[in-house]
Formats: C-alpha cells, structure tokens, sequence
C-alpha cells in the first residue's frame, strides 16, 4: 500500500532576554501550525548574571532534550539605547545559541519587524497586535496571574510562527520545501528530516 507521506517539523521560538526568556514549540505539518508547548525561563535578580546565563543555558538545553525541535527560530537584537539592556540580552543570545549547538539544532535569526509583519500583518504592530495575532492562530491563553510572562512566550510563539509561515506554510497554493506525496487510500506521518538535511537547510534560508 502507498501512502500521502505529511513530513511535520517542531519550531522552537525563543524571546530572548535575562530576566526572563519567552518560549513557544509549534509543529507545523506544511498546512497548519499548533502549539506544543508555551511558557518562560525566568531567572531571580538576585543572582549574579554568571548564574542566571547558567540557569538559561542550563534550562534551554533542557527544553530542548525534551521537544526535541528540528529548529530554533530567535528574535534577532533590535538596537536599544539602553547599551547595558542590549549587552545583557545579547549574552543571553549567545548561552541559547550555544545550548542549541550543543543539542545540534541549527538556529536562524528573524527580525523583529519580519515577525511583526508575518504574525499581525504590520511590520510596526505594537505587543497588543501581536498578542491578539497569537491567540487568533494558536488559540492560546494567558496562564493564570501570569499576563506579564504571557508577552514574552506570546512574542517566542510569534518568532516561531514567522518561520513556519516563511518557510513551510503555503505561498501562492504552494510548498517551499518538496514533500513526496503518494495517491492512496491512506496517510502516514514522517517527523521533520535527519539532522544533516536539517541543518543544511537551515544554513540556506
């Protein structure tokens, strides 16, 4: 028997940041996108910023043992004034890189307007319009007394989503990657590609 064969890949978003890290897995069949799993890294301001990246490294690779995504999108640093934030999130980055790369999972950056145009369809869409965008496709909700953790894993679904409307989803009634699909009576499911393919094709996006 010949079967359609639906090749599904996991998205892991990240929103990074010190305090706290947003987080959002999305599997994605080439047609849809549901959520996996959404919620934060959230660090004590107590500790020293040695500990805190530590705990994010730590806690990201965690994640990502557990998810297994076939890749991580990330919001790339948007130019802040503030030149201590920036060096701050930018370390963070960095230790969430790093946690990908010891885990083989190939990492691509997206600009926040790209992901602001690709989620609410407005490149300058303020948090509000995101948020509402998030819900809309996800049908997520804020978890109780946690409407300002909410942002942050609603910005790390919206990163995730961006990649899988530029790179999976439909445009003009057609697939950017190729999927064998096989007439038959009958449908299997095949998770993502081997990790060389994946990376290869992270590397040319």
């Amino acid at each position: 028997m010949s079967y359609d064969i639906i090749v599904l890949m996991i998205i892991l978003g990240i929103d990074p940041g010190t305090a706290t890290v947003g987080v959002g897995v999305i599997e994605c069949d080439g047609e849809k996108v549901i959520p996996l799993h959404f919620g934060w890294i959230k660090t004590p301001k107590e500790d020293s910023a040695g500990k805190r990246l530590a705990q994010i490294h730590r806690e990201m690779r965690t994640l990502i043992r557990k998810h297994q995504p076939d890749v991580m999108a990330i919001e790339r640093l948007f130019f802040f004034a503030n030149h201590k934030t920036a060096m701050a999130v930018s370390e963070s980055i960095g230790v969430i890189k790093l946690a990908a790369e010891n885990e083989k999972v190939p990492t691509v950056s997206l600009a926040p307007l790209e992901v602001k145009s690709a989620v609410a369809g407005n490149g300058r869409a303020d948090k509000e319009a995101v948020k509402k965008a998030v819900r809309q496709i996800l049908k997520v909700r804020s978890p109780k007394n946690k409407k300002t953790h909410f942002d942050d894993l609603c910005d790390a679904l919206a990163v995730a989503i961006c990649y899988a409307k530029k790179n999976l989803l439909p445009k003009d009634d057609s697939l950017r990657y190729n999927i064998s699909k096989l007439k038959s009576k009958g449908k299997s499911q095949k998770r993502g590609y081997s990790r060389k393919n994946r990376s290869e094709r992270s590397k040319g996006l």
